[in-house]
């Protein structure tokens, strides 16, 4: 017999026999502390019929994968159903497949030895520089700033393979998992994201509505992934995702557990508290165990005119496990509307039809944006837009930025604390000596 191939993906463990063209899928495992081992089981086998090799379904049960009396059930019934086909020894292809696919189920994470450390890769980016691969990230904001969005825009990017406004993204599948809109509002939004990029209207990302916590829903996402091959997965919004209180650790902890499971990049969507609407100071919605659990987390902040169709929308890094805090990344967002027919109302409604973003300079930015800055992320972002600056224009506009006194001296310190900024040979003028983005991006 050739040699098994045991495949884990979220939730599921697959039994691969590339010599025998057999194929045995488990999922709904449950692995009793009485001594039962239940799963629901599909097998497939590549048959020959009318002269071309098909992959047929032959069973699909729950057996005791540890029960001989359901093991000695399924052969019989497999033998039944290929008696036609000779050199398939279902007894060492069950017993073998059953052995394999427990010790997978239960072994976890594989112990490694470390052994020699000069091919190590550090992690890198499935978007760069913004989004790490193969882990949890995370943005969150108050309502109608863009974030889903931006959510689906990460989407189209890995779709697509796409570089642009300094961002780049490894190509692969894409996945939204939605809990807050509807599949034809979703197909409108990336429509008009398509239009807004130039795009052909045709899309390979995987969407699907959900209902109940990403846990309870995990042996359902894990087959998506398994079938797909989804690299990419974005999940909005967490309040609903969790499928409990945010400020519950437990709840949040099962969360990310179940989406580390998959072993692929994903994005949670997630919402600002209630208590800033009262306060003023906004903060992620629950428990600081998001930020814990989380690789990467942003922050997303508007400004929008009453009755405009753009907007001024930033990232604000505020957390990065491998990474020192990057500079505040800025876009002009423009949803662009038209009148379009309604057959079922016999009348023309105004409908979002294209939607653009573009990379915004921190430094043209609109002043609530960038208050919340540092003083040398503010001085770093007017000389990236306006070039060198004297300490006093930058003491006057940051002070006005700040709405606070800062003075040349406490530029001049700002100033000797940052590595991309320096003080020309005049003593008064301010330059821009390097870029932020120090990373590379690795294949």
């Amino acid at each position: 017999m050739s040699e098994i191939e045991i495949e884990k993906i979220g939730t599921m463990v697959t039994a691969h026999f590339p010599q025998e063209g057999v194929t045995i899928q488990t999922k709904r495992i449950n692995d009793s502390e009485y001594g039962s081992f239940r799963a629901e089981i599909k097998v497939f086998a590549k048959l020959l019929m009318n002269g071309v090799h098909e992959v047929r379904e032959l069973n699909r049960s729950r057996p005791d994968l540890l029960d001989d009396g359901s093991k000695d059930r399924l052969i019989k019934n497999l033998e039944e159903k290929t008696q036609d086909y000779p050199g398939f020894f279902w007894g060492n292809i069950i017993d073998r497949a059953f052995n394999e696919i427990i010790d997978k189920h239960r072994e976890g994470e594989a112990a490694i030895v470390m052994g020699d450390l000069e091919g190590f890769e550090p992690r890198n980016y499935a978007i760069k520089p913004i989004f790490r691969k193969g882990v949890a990230n995370l943005i969150w904001a108050r309502g109608g700033s863009a974030k889903s969005y931006y959510g689906l825009l990460s989407c189209v990017m890995v779709d697509q393979g796409l570089s642009l406004m300094g961002l780049k993204a490894r190509k692969g599948v894409a996945l939204y998992l939605d809990w807050e809109e509807t599949e034809d509002l979703f197909k409108q939004r990336l429509k008009a994201l398509h239009k807004g990029l130039g795009l052909p209207l045709t899309s390979g990302i995987i969407y699907k509505n959900m209902a109940g916590s990403l846990a309870n829903n995990i042996e359902i996402v894990s087959e998506l992934v398994n079938k797909h091959g989804v690299t990419f997965m974005v999940v909005d919004s967490v309040g609903a995702a969790l499928g409990g209180s945010g400020i519950e650790q437990q709840v949040v902890e099962d969360y990310f557990a179940a989406g580390n499971l998959l072993k692929i990049t994903w994005l949670s969507i997630d919402h600002a508290n209630r208590a800033g609407e009262t306060t003023g100071n906004w903060a992620i919605h629950g428990s600081a165990y998001k930020y814990a659990r989380s690789r990467m987390v942003y922050e997303v902040k508007k400004v929008q005119e009453n009755d405009s169709g753009d907007m001024e929308m930033v990232l604000y890094h505020r957390k990065g496990n491998d990474d020192g805090i990057k500079s505040p990344r800025g876009f002009n967002v423009k949803f662009v509307t038209k009148d379009m027919y309604n057959p079922e109302e016999d009348d023309y409604d105004e409908q979002l039809d294209m939607v653009t973003f573009s990379s915004m300079k921190m430094g043209d930015a609109n002043n609530k944006l960038l208050r919340r800055m540092s003083i040398p992320e503010i001085c770093y972002s007017l000389i990236e837009a306006h070039g060198p600056t004297p300490m006093y224009k930058l003491a006057e506009t940051v002070s006005y930025i700040k709405d606070a006194t800062v003075s040349e001296d406490g530029i001049e310190l700002a100033i000797s604390d940052a590595k991309s900024l320096s003080l020309g040979s005049d003593g008064i003028t301010v330059y821009m000596t390097s870029s932020q983005e120090v990373n590379e991006w690795t294949v």
